[in-house]
């Protein structure tokens, strides 16, 4: 009966156990079938449970071997007259073998699951090591394929370090043990006195240590490639000439001493070993620092240029390859400061897009006017180009997520986890556009969402979103709040495919177990047809699927085909490419992946837009399945793909120095370039990338080109030297060109035109005077725009009142060569700053999914009836010179309040009056 009892016991314990130790394995492999991935889970784990296993039972064996040897020794020695008996430790000595056995054992097993444990976290080295892929190119130091530095070398320097560093730390163990246990002894006038095999086992695994250190300064060699203590980044005159030989040599008297020590079991070459030893101390010592000192500083100092010219030349080369900065198109650039009106006329659809909205204060705006419960937030504003009305026009747009903070009264388990289950819609605003109120005009807004018929949006629910935290569970007993409606709300119930089935009990007991949530259990609202939606969040999905690829900070959301899904671009990165100056911990960067997540369904898509790169090569080898090609892309859907603002920076902060590329002007630095500053909220900062519509120089392209770029000013100087452009259309993709200016003479920087702004005097007192009449003004993000070979400076100016947080847009700077206007709108400066000559340039009514702004402009054109106004008799017309004059004075008193000239709107209030009375 016990028995029995005990078996039962085991059967319901045994896989309780496994299950503690294993459900966050079995809940991701569960979670990556419901996605279709469950290739990438097998890969994975097998490769680190490989991995693992190897490298334990490898320690293991040498470790238990080492050790229990070292127990048997032990059982022969006297271990009452050591050290260790001082220690009064009470062993019997018929058990003091087994208990050293014993306790050796479990020693072994530690060290060995921690050095399998080392081992296994290189799991992705391994994989690029087994599927490397072919550069094209070598390195010019020893020729080897660039292959090798990326995909071989880590893994290899891995096992090497590893090893070595476990023979040493045995070798030292057994060292210290012996010495304590007096097996081995050192005394004044007796030498040294060592037991035979005692001292042949710290041999033979001093010998496995030399062999592998001896390894170690092998592979060094191709370390000199990374080094960062030369006029550049990589291997230099000193490293080449002097260092690298000594490697040579100490890698070779290493591994002759490994062999002489195993030889001294039966030649007596004590000597002859110390003679070894001290030669790779020399060679190391004068090899690797006085001989390269020396050669610094009266070889390579004097003569710096002419000696280190082929390596500076390695170094331009190879970081301009692996930031994909060989393939730059440089273009002169004539920059003329005479753009005239008729320049103006003939770009009317760049200047209509100039982008005039800052995100970084529409995000506050769409937070007050457009989150409108306290459940949704806006995270963050996402750029992109959409087809309206027939013309490609360039928008901003946020998607409104569920708040993971729900309020106080409604924060119980049934709200956050089953019926608060999802953002709603979007808000979307062009970026050029304001209404009267300064205030954005919207593409789409509101709940449900009302869009521009453009831009149709059939299914708005966000389950999966940018900042999506927690677990839900949809589809339950319970409906879930789909939006709010007039004083109730809409409910509806999950449709869709996302999330992983409630199949079983054992599904249940599994996700309340791994999600520590035992209501998931007891809740009668949970039923075989629920899904529980885990890891929301887009970084975190993409994280959980390819932990091997990096991602860009911004996933943005996308209305395509109805619906929205978010792109996130991710990016191959390594810091194992020769020669190439590394910026933070990485010195190659490619984004050959676009990636696609359905915000309802939560469907992630890879999609490889550049099939160059070698590591993305690599990948695809690993998992076939999962990558799709660049034209398996839905139609449509490459039109909102752009070049990723995190690139970019990277690629601008390196060709700041390496656009230079005649070594002599690269090692005098006499033409560093750096990214621009700018003013933003009274702070100095630089200056970011911005996406902007437009034709490049020289194209003459029907439609206008989505574009990423930004200036370039020398170092220390604030004019500008250069633009850079990234472009994101389809059939340029990826492209970058640089437009170089003219050095003869000055084209004004954003920090110089930011200045000339605050001189203005005009300017600086009308934005005073708005800064002290409980308002605050922040000026927002300044434009370099090119416009016919000129550049135009568009700065947006926005009013914060004091009450509240909604930035309106209420001027726009405009600065063309020496002129700079401010006014209500870029039109109104064009006018102000080329005459009547520009007044083709009509302000753009309301868009049409703008009911409110519609009806106001409609009503405006109608003539006022008799009943609606104060004081007029029933069936009198108003005239309609009198109408006109009064749409006049409203305009003007709406002037004379953004210019805070009270008094003239005081004026203008009592001729209203005059016009108003019966």
């Amino acid at each position: 009966m016990t028995l029995r009892i005990l078996r039962i016991a085991l059967i319901i314990i045994i896989p309780l156990i496994l299950l503690m130790i294993f459900s966050s394995w079995i809940m991701e492999w569960v979670w990556l079938r419901e996605l279709g991935y469950a290739d990438i889970f097998r890969v994975l784990k097998s490769t680190q449970v490989m991995m693992f296993l190897g490298a334990f039972l490898l320690s293991g064996i040498y470790l238990m071997i080492n050790f229990r040897f070292l127990a048997r020794q032990l059982q022969n020695s006297r271990l009452v007259t050591t050290i260790i008996g001082s220690l009064n430790i009470a062993i019997p000595a018929d058990r003091q073998y087994k208990w050293l056995r014993r306790a050796f054992t479990a020693g072994s097993l530690i060290i060995a699951f921690i050095f399998a444990l080392a081992i296994m976290l290189r799991w992705d080295d391994a994989l690029r090591f087994f599927y490397a892929q072919p550069f094209g190119a070598v390195d010019p130091v020893f020729g080897r394929e660039i292959s090798f530095y990326m995909f071989q070398l880590p893994l290899i320097s891995t096992i090497q370090g590893s090893i070595t560093a476990l023979a040493f730390f045995v070798t030292f163990l057994l060292a210290v043990i012996y010495f304590a246990t007096d097996m081995i002894s050192a005394r004044p006038n007796e030498g040294l006195r060592a037991d035979p095999s005692a001292l042949m086992q710290i041999k033979i695994n001093g010998a496995i240590w030399l062999l592998f250190l001896g390894f170690g300064f092998f592979l060094s060699r191709y370390e000199l490639l990374f080094r960062e203590d030369g006029v550049v980044f990589g291997a230099g005159y000193t490293h080449v000439a002097i260092e690298l030989p000594a490697l040579w040599i100490a890698s070779i008297l290493t591994i002759l001493l490994a062999a002489l020590l195993i030889a001294s079991r039966w030649v007596r070459m004590n000597k002859v070993l110390a003679g070894v030893a001290v030669l790779v101390v020399l060679s190391l010592l004068f090899g690797r620092l006085i001989l390269p000192a020396a050669v610094q500083q009266f070889r390579v100092d004097p003569n710096e240029l002419e000696v280190e010219r082929p390596y500076i030349e390695h170094n331009i080369e190879m970081t301009r390859l692996a930031y994909g900065l060989d393939n730059v198109r440089e273009i002169d650039y004539s920059a003329d400061d005479t753009l005239k009106a008729g320049d103006i006329r003939e770009n009317q659809e760049i200047i209509e897009n100039i982008r005039l909205w800052d995100p970084r204060l529409l995000i506050q705006t769409y937070r007050q006017l457009q989150e409108i419960r306290p459940y949704y937030q806006f995270n963050t504003i996402g750029i992109d180009r959409y087809r309206i009305d027939g013309e490609k026009q360039q928008v901003m747009l946020a998607g409104r997520e569920l708040s993971p903070r729900l309020p106080d009264g409604s924060n119980t388990w049934v709200n956050r986890h089953l019926q608060y289950t999802h953002g709603y819609g979007v808000a979307m605003s062009p970026v050029n556009r304001s209404n009267r109120q300064g205030e954005p005009l919207m593409l789409a807004r509101d709940l449900p969402p009302v869009t521009h018929p453009d831009i149709p949006i059939d299914n708005a629910a966000i389950y999966y979103g940018k900042q999506s935290v927690g677990y839900h569970i949809v589809n339950t007993g319970t409906e879930e709040l789909h939006y709010p409606a007039g004083d109730g709300n809409v409910y509806h119930h999950y449709s869709g495919s996302g999330g992983i089935p409630f199949r079983s009990w054992f599904h249940r007991l599994l996700f309340a177990w791994e999600l520590g949530d035992i209501n998931i259990l007891l809740s009668d609202y949970i039923t075989p047809e629920s899904r529980l939606q885990i890891w929301r969040g887009v970084q975190d999905r993409i994280e959980r699927i390819a932990p091997f690829l990096q991602l860009d900070e911004d996933p943005y959301l996308v209305v395509h085909d109805g619906r929205l899904v978010w792109i996130q671009d991710a990016y191959t990165t390594s810091s194992k490419f020769p020669y190439s100056e590394p910026q933070g911990d990485i010195n190659y960067m490619r984004n050959p992946v676009k990636i696609v997540v359905d915000a309802y369904e939560g469907s992630v898509d890879f999609y490889v837009v550049d099939e160059t790169d070698p590591v993305m090569a690599v990948y695809q080898n690993i998992f076939p399945d999962i990558f799709q090609p660049a034209d398996q892309v839905p139609e449509g859907l490459e039109e909102h793909f752009r070049y990723p603002v995190n690139l970019f920076e990277v690629q601008m902060q390196q060709y700041t120095r390496y656009h230079m590329t005649n070594p002599r002007v690269f090692y005098n630095d006499e033409d560093r370039w750096r990214r621009p500053f700018e003013q933003y909220a009274g702070q100095r900062t630089v200056m970011e990338p911005y996406y902007v519509l437009g034709r490049l120089p020289g194209e003459e392209t029907e439609e206008l080109e989505f574009k990423l770029i930004s200036p370039f000013t020398p170092e220390g100087r604030n004019n500008m030297i250069a633009w850079m452009a990234a472009r994101s259309d389809p059939e340029h993709y990826g492209e970058l060109i640089t437009y170089r200016l003219p050095k003869d003479r000055l084209i004004f920087g954003p920090s110089q035109i930011e200045s000339r702004i605050d001189q203005d005097p005009e300017i600086s007192r009308q934005l005073a005077l708005w800064d002290q009449r409980g308002s605050r003004v922040i000026r927002g993000n300044l434009l370099v725009v090119p416009v016919a070979n000129s550049f135009m400076y568009v700065e947006p100016v926005f009013l914060l009142a004091d009450r509240d947080d909604i930035p309106q847009l209420q001027r726009v700077i405009v600065a063309v060569g020496d002129d700079i206007s401010m006014q209500p709108t870029i039109e109104t400066a064009m006018v102000d700053l080329f005459g009547e000559d520009a007044d083709f340039l009509e302000p753009e009514v309301a868009p049409e999914a703008i009911p409110d702004d519609e009806e106001l402009l409609a009503e405006m054109e109608e003539p006022l009836p008799v009943e609606d106004r104060p004081g007029a008799e029933p069936g009198v017309a108003v005239d309609p010179d009198e109408l006109q004059r009064i749409r006049s004075l409203w305009q003007e008193m709406r002037q004379a309040i953004s210019d805070g000239d009270w008094r003239q709107y005081g004026e203008l209030m009592d001729e209203l009056d005059n016009l108003l009375e019966p």
